[in-house]
């Protein structure tokens, strides 16, 4: 190669980034190779940040004084931060970190483009006159510290290069820039100035086979792209291939999911990591590995109450100790939490409460007491190494990183965080004693910072993005996600250097002008980049339609059906278009055995009628759905809390004639106390949600008091019996029954009255041979002689009425009578219990019998909400529902 023909000894080759750099050192070895050498020095080629840290090195060995502390991209954030904080401007800045994070690129724009910040242009903006007094803050902090940030060094470096303090190399090659800072810039001239060659070496243009194609979107962009290389791979196994994607980073995973996809093994599916044929260069922020996540949530746990999320996660986790051996424990307890609508709880209400973990999860509950025996330490001031002890004797009480073997991903991510904890130490060079809260608060930070990817063996697929693939060299290259909306990419100017200045000296993202030079010089290095070039653009992004950036628009333009894709077929629909079913018509369960014990009551009928398969499943194989948490007072509680008060209301009241003579004031005091003591009951009253209960009873007793007007209305009726009890046997099943009220009237026949909360439809609930609602007519058998009627008390906002039928007329609106209702003779009532009885008792002796058939009263109705589809399979009858891709 022409390049390697220009090294010689004392040649430094400088690229842009690492990458490049190791392929050229692996090119270099392979031209020796051909050379017929055995053995020859080693390429010096390294990126140019890389060289720069080297002369610094250089520098500092030579030195014999001490030289000032060289800031890392991390402590200088922290600095910038600490600047910001306690500056006036502090106040008015909603996201510190953000602009410390601005403040500190503005610094160093203007350091590159050698712009003084004391330069008057910057004195034209209000911001940049606030920037200004905190880059003076800034200067003069590190100048009482001895700090040195990045760009500093380089104007030192370049002042002990004129002073021939350092040793320089004799030649210079940079290859791959698509611009080079002015400051950077005035390092080569210096070196220049001592005597070393500056080349900047350009790739010699060939003819390129270039073509540009339009698909649908992003995804098919990714899609086509992979089996594009796929199909080169599979006929040439050692080209070279190129798959660049702009912003990287943020669609990291998605371009994983479809070269996955179609890179997947036959009939299988995972691939082996190990044997991949591409490799992705974007690495993945620390923080979102699950192991390195879990631990810092475990650090972030204080005394405070912790969400049911995160407890959750907790009790999930299989990176806190002892998670195996109490795995199903862990579940059963977070059961019981979602159970109670447990939302918070703070560790020591998680030891302490009724619900105490200590009976269930001995093991975590003790570790937990560990954990909260150390938190009066986190009141001191440490410096950072200091918490970094603490932090990790944190983490072992909590048997971080679990008691089962890491894989090879969780163990280099860990391997990486302990490195960052290293680095952590170091900040006790920029920070004095700081509390527990800043320390976490730095730890996270460091560990957002890093980006982390897992090792993996060279591939001939190079996933990279758009700077790091400038000028490494492919056989075929394929440049994604050129539409005019997103290349050039949009202006971004720092708002605190002004426009003017940053469009005078053409300074990254100044303008639009600027960006499409950007554009069109990256787009040329790529053009230069292989042989076989291929750029592509989507059609449309959501609802907004896309064109062909203008730097591309004049590439001669292609369809699918100039390309050669490999065969994609997903492996699903693969492993579905081969199945073989066997179909086994399995409908019948064991019989109810004279020692099973099948709780249930009503539920039983309700849900026998409902689909025979769900009572099973329910109430057999106990398949119930575990309830998230939900804020304040569920559905269910506040229908609890309701017929708590009634129960209590009425238990004073007794009949009707008691509550007409009670005194108004007399009585909403009755009320108040009734929902006071329920919502006392149902839910505990904390700072937190005083203020919400209070509203909830308000609420409650305006909803009481209207409905205390109905029963006024209503004809003369006493209250016998409140939340009676009665037990009875159908088809083997003992059956044991609650109903809310009974009322006796005058004539001394019986009403049977359940409240009810939510919508209700007596014709729909209660008749038929599956009826919804089966309490009322299952308990109406039982006193079939006594009882004329069974009503729902429809207590809420939007509706508040009777609803029922009865045997004779109550006298009370919209309660009709069976007769009225059915359309049937005068002895009808007798008649529909004895029908009641018949049905129930069907239903029961299916249900003792086995009977558990896939059978939806009402479908889709019954299924829609229905959370076991997954157990019953129904919707598996669908068979031809196969996508179409490109």
């Amino acid at each position: 190669m022409d390049l390697f023909n220009q090294v010689s000894h004392g040649t430094t080759l400088l690229t842009p980034n690492s990458r490049l750099s190791a392929v050229l050192i692996q090119q270099y070895s392979a031209w020796q190779q051909l050379q017929k050498k055995l053995c020859w020095p080693s390429l010096d080629c390294l990126p140019q940040n890389s060289f720069i840290a080297r002369l610094w090195n250089a520098y500092v060995i030579q030195q014999p004084n001490a030289q000032p502390l060289l800031l890392t991209p991390e402590q200088e954030q922290i600095a910038w931060e600490d600047i910001l904080r306690h500056s006036p401007e502090n106040e008015y800045l909603l996201q510190l970190s953000s602009a410390a994070e601005l403040a500190k690129s503005a610094w160093h724009t203007l350091k590159l483009w050698r712009v003084h910040a004391e330069n008057p242009h910057l004195k034209t903006t209000e911001d940049a006159q606030i920037f200004q007094t905190w880059a003076a803050a800034f200067e003069k902090k590190c100048a009482q510290s001895l700090w040195l940030d990045s760009s500093s060094m380089i104007e030192l470096l370049i002042t002990q290069i004129e002073k021939n303090s350092l040793a320089i190399p004799k030649k210079i090659i940079l290859l791959g820039f698509t611009e080079i800072s002015p400051l950077h810039q005035a390092l080569l001239e210096r070196c220049q100035h001592q005597g070393c060659e500056v080349i900047y070496n350009t790739i010699t243009k060939k003819q390129r086979d270039i073509a540009r194609i339009a698909l649908n979107d992003a995804d098919s962009e990714m899609r086509t792209m992979a089996r594009w290389a796929k199909a080169i791979l599979e006929e040439q196994p050692e080209a070279r291939i190129g798959c660049v994607v702009p912003r990287l980073e943020d669609v990291r995973e998605q371009v994983i999911q479809h070269f996955s996809a179609v890179f997947c093994e036959e009939n299988t599916f995972t691939l082996n990591h190990t044997t991949l044929p591409f490799n992705i260069s974007a690495g993945k922020n620390l923080a979102s590995y699950p192991v390195i996540h879990a631990a810092i949530h475990l650090l972030k746990l204080s005394t405070a109450t912790i969400p049911a999320e995160v407890l959750s996660s907790i009790l999930h986790s299989p990176f806190i100790g002892d998670a195996e051996y109490e795995m199903l424990n862990r579940a059963r307890y977070e059961t019981l939490l979602r159970r109670d609508n447990i939302t918070s709880m703070s560790l020591q209400q998680l030891l302490e409460n009724k619900l105490t973990i200590k009976n269930h999860c001995p093991r975590l509950a003790e570790r937990m007491r560990t954990v909260l025996d150390s938190f009066h330490l986190r009141h001191e001031k440490k410096f950072a190494s200091g918490w970094t002890h603490y932090f990790i004797e944190q983490l072992n009480a909590w048997g971080w990183p679990g008691e089962r073997s890491v894989d090879s991903h969780e163990y280099q991510a860990i391997q990486a965080w302990l490195k960052v904890m290293a680095e952590y130490t170091t900040l006790d060079g920029i920070l004095t004693q700081i509390s527990y809260q800043q320390a976490l608060y730095y730890l996270i930070y460091l560990t957002a910072q890093k980006v982390f990817q897992v090792e993996s063996p060279a591939a001939p697929i190079q996933i990279l993005g758009m700077l790091e693939a400038a000028e490494i060299p492919f056989d075929y290259l394929w440049v994604m996600g050129l539409d005019d909306s997103a290349w050039p990419q949009s202006p971004n100017p720092n708002p605190f250097i002004p426009q003017r200045l940053q469009k005078k000296l053409k300074m990254p993202h100044a303008n639009a002008e600027r960006e499409l030079q950007y554009g069109i010089q990256l787009t040329q290095q790529l053009q230069s980049c292989a042989d076989v070039i291929i750029f592509s653009h989507a059609l449309k992004s959501d609802d907004a339609e896309l064109r062909p950036s203008p730097i591309i628009s004049d590439v001669k333009a292609i369809t699918l059906n100039d390309l050669r894709l490999a065969d994609f077929n997903p492996i699903t629909h693969s492993i579905f278009a081969s199945q073989k079913i066997e179909f086994l018509n399995d409908e019948t369960a064991p019989a109810i055995g004279c020692d099973e014990v099948v709780r249930g009551g009503t539920s039983i009928f309700k849900l026998q009628a409902a689909c025979p398969f769900k009572a099973f499943a329910e109430l057999r194989l106990h398949a119930r759905k575990v309830e998230p948490p939900a804020l304040g007072l569920r559905a269910m509680d506040k229908g609890e809390i309701l017929h708590r008060a009634m129960e209590m209301l009425w238990g004073v009241l007794k009949d009707q004639t008691y509550l007409l003579q009670m005194p108004q004031d007399t009585l909403d005091k009755l009320v108040e106390d009734c929902v006071d003591q329920a919502i006392h009951h149902i839910a505990e009253s904390t700072a937190n949600n005083r203020r919400y209960l209070g509203l909830e009873s308000q609420r409650l007793q305006r909803l009481i008091h209207q409905w205390l007007d109905r029963e006024k209305a209503r004809p003369p009726f006493k209250v016998i019996k409140i939340e009676e009890e009665r037990k009875l046997t159908i088809a083997n099943l003992a059956i044991t029954l609650r109903v809310d009220r009974i009322d006796e009237l005058d004539s001394g026949r019986q009403i049977i009255i359940d409240y009810k909360t939510g919508k209700t439809h007596p014709n729909k609930d209660w008749f038929g041979d599956r009826p919804n609602e089966p309490q009322l007519p299952l308990y109406c058998t039982t006193d079939s002689l006594k009882t004329c009627g069974i009503l729902f008390a429809q207590i809420n906002s939007e509706e508040m009425k009777w609803k029922g039928i009865s045997g004779i007329d109550l006298g009370i609106p919209a309660v009709k009578t069976v007769t009225e209702e059915r359309n049937t003779d005068a002895s009808s009532w007798q008649n529909q219990i004895e029908n009641w009885q018949t049905i129930l008792e069907k239903l029961a002796t299916d249900f003792a019998q086995g009977k558990a058939n896939i059978d939806p009263k009402e479908d889709p109705q019954t299924c829609e909400h229905c959370h076991l589809k997954p157990i019953c399979r129904i919707h598996e009858t669908i068979t031809e529902n196969i996508l179409s891709y490109d």
